[in-house]
């Protein structure tokens, strides 16, 4: 097993490594790890014809349901059709009680150019406020610097923490300023980015950050060692046990 220390690791997209990604089952599959030490998940929503916030990374159904249909063009009815996997595509509000037992969670907030921003935020308020979803430690994730200016003036999602995600260097250059303009209280930075120096560069703005996705455990050991705050994972199992 690797000592973790004080960094915390999730199971990315719930543990897409060894469950199918953003389904209830990939939910329950990482609950079962939380006694051995995982702390949370990582997973993704994204909004649907009619309004709804649905568990689903991909821009487009064709590679986990075969079908060229964006979820944005779909009603909630409609994505019910599907399946991944034989595991159907669910809500937000539906994947509540695989998600009561962990002490963090990143919802990343998927967007693209025909993202109807009022539409999203109303979604969000919806979900997260005066309901279930609002006792969770959930952490609203994004590379979109638009969506977070919008949350960080929603006087109702405002206090919701925030992280900026960054994949490429050109961003990471100005990360942490960016992200506390936007009111962003961590980041999410692509692992390979990642240097000793840039955490602790972080670090001096008080910015915990996320290294997504590390799948090998020499990088794992390397980050913890550089006192990274957060792993995200598609295999949990393995370096929980091995």
């Amino acid at each position: 097993m690797i000592n973790l220390n004080n960094t915390l690791l999730l199971g990315h997209r719930g543990a897409r490594g060894e469950a199918v990604e953003n389904t209830l089952a990939g939910f329950e599959h990482a609950q079962r790890l939380n006694p051995q030490g995982l702390a949370g998940v990582e997973f993704d929503v994204q909004l649907s014809a009619d309004e709804q916030l649905i568990v689903f990374h991909d821009d487009n159904l064709q590679r986990m349901c075969g079908q060229q249909s964006r979820i944005d063009q779909l009603t909630l009815a409609e994505i019910q059709r599907y399946r991944q996997d034989k595991h159907p595509l669910i809500t937000l509000d539906r994947a509540y009680q695989a998600l009561t037992n962990f002490s963090y969670i990143e919802l990343e907030i998927k967007t693209h150019e025909r993202t109807d921003y009022g539409k999203l935020i109303r979604a969000l308020m919806h979900d997260l406020i005066d309901s279930p979803l609002a006792s969770l430690p959930i952490a609203l994730t994004s590379f979109d610097v638009e969506l977070h200016a919008r949350l960080q003036r929603n006087k109702t999602l405002q206090h919701i923490p925030r992280g900026l995600l960054i994949r490429t260097p050109k961003t990471l250059l100005s990360a942490p300023q960016t992200a506390l303009q936007l009111g962003c209280v961590q980041l999410g930075i692509h692992y390979p980015l990642l240097t000793q120096a840039v955490i602790k560069h972080c670090h001096r703005y008080h910015l915990p950050v996320s290294a997504w996705t590390v799948n090998d455990s020499e990088t794992i050991k390397q980050l913890i060692t550089w006192q990274v705050d957060v792993i995200i994972t598609d295999y949990p199992t393995y370096f929980l046990t091995r």
